[in-house]
């Protein structure tokens, strides 16, 4: 019965695209051949038996108790590369089984030299097939005795660590995590069951985590199981209990048919960045390597309804209040920046994202009911001065002047028109805190006049307010907007001459209206008492004094730092200050 041939095709040249193009690691050849052993057990109703495998770094062996081949079966498996008995004539069922027998055994002369088949099918003589890496093959009459098949691969010369048996045990494990068929190597169990979907609530919870710890690295804030029955699909998403990465797209662990398939990317829309993913299905379809999945209209339903399920669990925190607390302590800033871009998300954080506010931490829905408007600004540092004044005065202000947080308001200002918004600027706030009479701008005429003089070398303007409390003697306010444009126009004027599309926008530029000052304005409070003394003050010296320490106060109220002359001008001012007042007096 012996039978000798070539394969009709260049043997090596096909190694190397198996290597270079379709497979990612030589190790592929573990899952290739459990594929194939797992494949043919389920056929035969032997899936609880186990698989057994031996490895020792100079050979490789796999023995499994599936349906086995006869002569003719192995012939033309075997000596036609890609053929499949999954869908051929052993009629394995498609939506059960995975592997391609030809190609996934052909794996194997990635890290062997020799592949040797025996195989015995129900009813049939036993038969052996030997391969080399040279493209000669041959069979003969076997020896197995029962029904199933054994594959012996002996490892290339440079490959024997893909053979040692703790990296087959490491990469049996994770191909098979999963699946309830038994796998042994060298005699111990590499796939212990378990069962991610038990009956027990206990038992599936405590199963989830562990899955979760070893395969993934973090104890979940929770899991959200997923169904997708159109696709065979049962999943769990694992929320993360730290930051994720805003940018880089995370892979989900996908099983197929009871093995592992791989990461893959795109399983899980970009904005729900807080879970990772696993699922086992049955009809997704891989790609030729089995390493990923073929993104075809299956994949993007299945991606589609995982991203609803994550929603509805997210829009689910409303209810449970302790764990919306625990994922917002975490993942808030980064919801709050996705929801720029995601409209999935921004009612979530409407609701219930804080934002600080100056009548205390809320919600944006939240602040609306209470002040109607939506009044808010981009500055931190406005806001640490303004907040307390404006809330005297009965105005609510968000202060957005965190990431993301401007941007999030007017994205939810531009979607829903039927909120009224106010963008606070300098301008706006100046005139909410009122004017001061003419009577009391006549009577600070000469103190504004020194504050001008005194402020010039600091690039500060002066004015004038009264506001409460009576015990802040200043404020200090910039223009975000005017310095955008002056730094537009310092650059324009920069720039080179020869560069045509800038000198065009230079020229409109120059031709618009003069900008507003950049300068930061100092708004002193004549209902202080330390600033209401100041047109008394005879000595202009004295007035700019006491005007230079009003401005390290309001830099200082308005968590600023000192420029180190203005920091060095006040100490001279408080020394001053203190010559004055223990200046002996005339008899």
């Amino acid at each position: 019965m012996e039978q000798t041939g070539v394969f009709d095709v260049d043997l090596r040249g096909l190694i190397d695209v198996l290597g270079t193009n379709l497979y990612s690691t030589p190790g592929v050849f573990v899952r290739e051949l459990l594929q194939n052993a797992i494949d043919a057990q389920r056929v035969r109703g032997t899936a609880e038996t186990p698989i057994e495998i031996t490895a020792d770094g100079a050979e490789f062996l796999i023995v499994d108790h599936g349906v086995g081949m006869s002569e003719e079966q192995i012939a033309g498996l075997l000596g036609t590369i890609g053929r499949s008995s999954k869908r051929d004539a052993l009629g394995f069922s498609d939506q059960e089984t995975i592997g391609q027998f030809g190609v996934g055994l052909l794996s194997g002369f990635l890290a062997g030299d020799r592949i040797e088949v025996s195989s015995k099918a129900e009813g049939s003589a036993p038969v052996r097939w030997i391969g080399d890496a040279a493209g000669a093959v041959w069979s003969e009459t076997g020896d197995r005795s029962t029904v199933g098949t054994t594959v012996r691969i002996v490892a290339r010369p440079g490959m024997e660590r893909w053979l040692q048996a703790e990296a087959v045990a490491a990469l049996a494990a994770e191909y098979t995590a999963l699946n309830r068929t038994p796998v042994l190597v060298n005699g111990q169990r590499v796939n212990p069951p378990q069962d991610l979907f038990a009956d027990n609530p206990g038992m599936r919870a405590a199963a989830q985590v562990a899955f979760c710890q070893e395969e993934f690295g973090f104890t979940p804030l929770d899991s959200v199981e997923l169904s997708v029955p159109q696709a065979g699909l049962r999943g769990i998403a694992f929320v993360r209990p730290s930051g994720g990465d805003l940018v880089r797209r995370d892979h989900h662990r996908v099983y197929l048919k009871g093995l592992l398939v791989g990461d893959v990317a795109d399983l899980v829309p970009e904005w729900a960045y807080f879970v990772r993913v696993v699922v086992l299905g049955t009809g997704l379809t891989p790609t030729a390597s089995r390493e990923s999945l073929i993104h075809d209209d299956l994949f993007h339903e299945v991606a589609d309804a995982v991203g609803t399920q994550v929603h509805d669990w997210l829009t689910g925190l409303a209810a449970r209040p302790e764990l919306r607390e625990k994922f917002l302590a975490v993942h808030e800033q980064g919801i709050k920046g996705l929801a720029v871009h995601r409209p999935e998300l921004l009612d979530f954080v409407d609701r219930f994202c804080e934002f600080e506010t100056n009548y205390g931490p809320m919600p944006l829905a939240t602040f609306r009911a209470r002040f109607t408007d939506l009044r808010y600004t981009g500055s931190v540092d406005d806001f640490r001065v303004l907040a307390d004044i404006l809330g005297g005065r009965g105005f609510g202000l968000v202060n957005a002047g965190y990431a993301f947080e401007s941007a999030v308001i007017r994205t939810l200002l531009r979607t829903d028109p039927r909120i009224v918004g106010e963008h606070v600027t300098q301008e706006v706030l100046l005139a909410a805190l009122g004017d001061t009479d003419s009577a009391t701008r006549d009577r600070f005429a000469d103190v504004l006049t020194t504050a001008e003089t005194t402020l010039a070398a600091f690039d500060c303007d002066v004015a004038l307010t009264s506001v409460d409390p009576d015990t802040l003697s200043a404020l200090l306010l910039t223009d975000d907007s005017a310095k955008l444009a002056h730094d537009r126009r310092e650059m324009l004027e920069a720039a080179d001459e020869t560069d045509v599309w800038l000198a065009a926008v230079a020229a409109i530029d120059h031709a618009q209206a003069e900008p507003p000052s950049t300068r930061p304005v100092l708004v002193l409070n004549v209902a202080n008492e330390l600033v209401a003394r100041l047109p008394g003050v005879s000595d202009p010296v004295v007035v700019g004094a006491l005007v230079r320490t009003i401005l390290g106060q309001a830099l200082i109220r308005a968590r600023r730092s000192l420029p180190h002359a203005l920091a060095r001008d006040v100490d001279s001012a408080i020394m001053l200050l203190a010559d004055l007042a223990t200046r002996p007096t005339s008899a």
